[in-house]
């Protein structure tokens, strides 16, 4: 099951002589096994990505943050007059809850598999 929400979002592959290329962009819908990203800078199907989804970032001084970050595959490019994406999948992610750029909390999918807790 996909879910729409927009949330920002980066991304590294490897190119072409090993080179470390970077992107950013928004997410369409994620799922619990990916997502779908708009971005003008697509990965190409196939490719390796590591990904990094922000789901909440904190105003003011609190500086908390909420996000995802996966390794994934590039199953679909798309490319469709000003809205180009891709759409990548994970086995799993691991949630991280940050304060001012340190890590309070993180927690795996398949921890939470584990535990019950992500079973819906």
């Amino acid at each position: 099951m996909r879910y729409r929400f927009s949330a920002d979002a980066v991304f590294a592959w490897e190119g072409p002589g090993l080179n470390r290329l970077l992107g950013e962009g928004v997410t369409r819908d994620i799922s619990v096994a990916g997502a779908f990203i708009f971005t003008r800078t697509c990965p190409p199907v196939g490719a390796s990505i590591e990904l990094e989804i922000f789901l909440s970032r904190t105003s003011g001084n609190s500086g908390r943050t909420v996000h995802i970050k996966t390794e994934a595959r590039v199953v679909r490019v798309e490319h469709v007059s000003g809205a180009d994406g891709f759409a990548a999948i994970s086995q799993d992610f691991t949630l991280l809850f940050d304060h001012k750029g340190k890590n309070e909390l993180c927690v795996s999918s398949s921890e939470m598999l584990h535990k019950g807790i992500a079973s819906a």
